[in-house]
């Protein structure tokens, strides 16, 4: 399963927002991909979902569920249709209104990005922006350990799954 949500990012120098739409496998905790965007349109969001089924290998093989909340970009008709034409099993589940809860694990992130990096971070102008949600992405899929993983970056929870020295635990969304 991924959830996936946006997240406003404030930009001092320009007085304006800016937009970072992420997926977040459950199980790994990996950001498997993400847009950073002046606007988020319901396209971004396809070419966002695209880019990240094809670089972690996601084929029709794969049953896979992707959640979100009911926000603009996730009940479009560009992006409903964009679903329908997908050849994989992909199953797109909307949590309820007023229940963040159901989509813990992206949310979690956009907390961790919140107290790590926005709070503490003046912008002057959108490429700084863009320049430290890729670094700090980097660093979270790479180095950054999570206790939930017993204490393992992503990367080193999915090499230890793949050569057969992690079990994964079984969660319940």
């Amino acid at each position: 399963m991924w959830q996936f949500d946006l997240k406003y990012i404030w930009i001092h120098g320009e007085d304006r927002w800016c937009f970072l739409l992420a997926f977040i496998d459950v199980v790994s905790k990996k950001v498997t991909g993400y847009y950073v965007g002046k606007t988020c349109k319901a396209g971004d969001l396809v070419t966002t979902l695209n880019e990240a089924l094809n670089k972690e290998g996601i084929t029709k093989d794969h049953q896979l569920i992707i959640r979100s909340d009911n926000g603009p970009q996730m009940s479009s008709n560009r992006f409903f249709f964009y679903l329908k034409r997908l050849e994989q099993k992909l199953k797109h589940e909307f949590i309820p209104p007023r229940s963040p809860d159901r989509n813990a694990y992206i949310e979690a992130f956009n907390s961790i990005i919140e107290i790590e990096v926005l709070q503490v971070k003046y912008f002057r102008n959108f490429s700084e922006v863009y320049e430290t949600i890729f670094e700090f992405i980097e660093f979270y899929n790479n180095r950054r350990l999570h206790g939930s993983l017993k204490f393992k970056s992503p990367k080193k929870f999915i090499e230890g799954v793949n050569n057969g020295s992690i079990t994964p635990c079984k969660i319940s969304v």
